[in-house]
């Protein structure tokens, strides 16, 4: 009997509905943004190993004409829009890999597009129609297409192409780059701009995931208005300066820094900040993760009120996006990933002395550890890049702040009548009570218990 052969090709359907279940809406429009993102790193020559974390190189000094690049995103009920100024998309790069689900074995590389999934999914995402127009500065073409019209065309697996407009270029770098429109928008996607809480965390999301592209290489807005960059909250003194290690395996570069964090106006420690920040490619992946993921409660204690004054960052960089230990959503971390739980190990060790720092900034007796505290309060935020070039191998504070305190303050309560007894026999009126507690204490050293 002859071989008979199973049909195995995807169901367009699949995509659209199963293939965007497990992103949220505010992943889609990152996804978009890295898009955006890649396009400058590759027209603008950048070396994300080698500058993003380099305080010496300034990106801006080759920028055409003085301009800085742009990514404009723009949400309503009618369509969500991002339009860069970042150096378009080349036209082989859209015939022979942009649409595809996944890239090639030689597709791009050192970018933080790394599954080559992530623009598909923000448009099947988003709505039921996208039309994108990409200009270098030689070149450039126009994408539309209608999905639903695209997906009853289910039975035909050779029709999985996507037709091409070619277009003149925008003749220079600064005024090529890319537009994204997704009109259509599916009901899911309405409702939740109906909320009214999308903006602000969609705001709050760019500002942290770009904090070290924002404002350096490229300028955000979300609707009109510029987003700022949150920089991860570390700092430091000239007595106080973060503990660092770096380590390579294979293709990815590991730096690790441990520290105290930043303070807020009113001199405290914000709860909500504290924790490993883990970057990959520049890209802020987890964000003050104060549990197991990044070893709390395993290697390192539970994460505790007391430790709020701490921050630990975390760098992944590698030519090879897909040797990042993130997962395909790039808001989470691949565990199993081999190099993540060698870089896990070695987090929870860098960590130690910030810890038992903050340990001894609350002992049993309140005031008994003065210069922890002193010490803490002379921190200021300090630039990630900055900080590397200063970090030591190890937090280390000043000798004398790990010497156990040579004095505590004693405290009690004592009756009014009582203290104003002993003021009177004293013969000292104007004496307060800790005066005379002090008087009454060293008189019993020198009287009961005299050396």
């Amino acid at each position: 009997m002859p071989k008979q052969l199973a049909l195995a090709f995807p169901r367009k359907n699949f995509f659209l509905e199963m293939f965007t279940r497990d992103i949220s809406l505010e992943d889609c429009v990152l996804d978009l943004i890295d898009n955006s993102i890649d396009s400058l790193v590759r027209t603008r020559n950048i070396v994300i190993s080698a500058h993003l974390l380099d305080s010496d190189f300034n990106p801006s000094s080759d920028l055409e004409n003085g301009s800085f690049p742009t990514i404009h995103v723009t949400f309503s009920t009618r369509a969500c829009k991002v339009v860069d100024t970042c150096g378009g998309i080349s036209r082989e790069a859209a015939l022979t890999d942009v649409f595809n689900f996944g890239h090639s074995k030689r597709g791009a590389s050192g970018y933080l597009g790394a599954y080559g999934i992530g623009l598909k999914r923000a448009l099947f995402k988003i709505g039921n129609h996208f039309k994108i127009e990409s200009k270098t500065a030689h070149e450039g073409f126009t994408a539309e297409l209608d999905l639903n019209k695209w997906a009853a065309h289910d039975t035909d697996m050779t029709d999985w192409t996507i037709p091409l407009k070619f277009i003149p270029g925008a003749k220079s770098l600064s005024k090529a780059g890319t537009s994204i429109t997704i009109s259509e928008l599916r009901q899911e996607v309405l409702m939740r701009l109906a909320s009214g809480a999308f903006e602000k965390i969609l705001r709050d999301q760019i500002a942290q995931a770009y904090a070290l592209f924002i404002d350096r290489y490229v300028k955000i807005s979300l609707n009109g208005k510029a987003i700022h960059p949150n920089p991860i909250p570390l700092a430091q003194s000239s007595e106080l300066e973060p503990g660092k290690e770096e380590f390579e395996d294979d293709d990815v570069k590991v730096t690790l820094l441990a520290g105290l964090a930043v303070r807020n106006l009113k001199g405290e420690w914000v709860h909500e900040r504290a924790g490993w920040y883990v970057l990959c490619n520049g890209r802020v992946v987890v964000p003050a993760d104060r549990t197991d993921l990044t070893g709390w409660g395993e290697a390192s204690p539970l994460f505790h009120y007391k430790y709020r004054g701490f921050c630990g960052v975390a760098f992944f960089q590698s030519d090879d996006p897909l040797a990042l230990p993130w997962d395909t959503t790039k808001r989470g971390l691949n565990q199993e990933s081999p190099v993540y739980q060698r870089a896990k190990r070695r987090m929870s060790g860098l960590a130690r002395p910030v810890l038992s720092f903050l340990n001894r900034m609350y002992p049993s007796e309140p005031a008994a550890e003065l210069q922890e505290r002193r010490l803490a309060e002379e921190i200021k935020p300090v630039d990630i890049r900055t900080a590397l070039t200063k970090a030591t191998s190890t937090f280390r504070p000043p000798i004398q702040a790990t010497q156990k305190a040579r004095t505590v303050m004693v405290q009690f309560k004592a009756k009014i009548e009582d203290v104003d007894r002993i003021r009177k026999f004293l013969r000292q009126p104007s004496w307060g009570a800790s005066k005379i507690g002090e008087h009454t204490f060293n008189h019993f050293l020198k009287t009961e218990i005299a050396e």
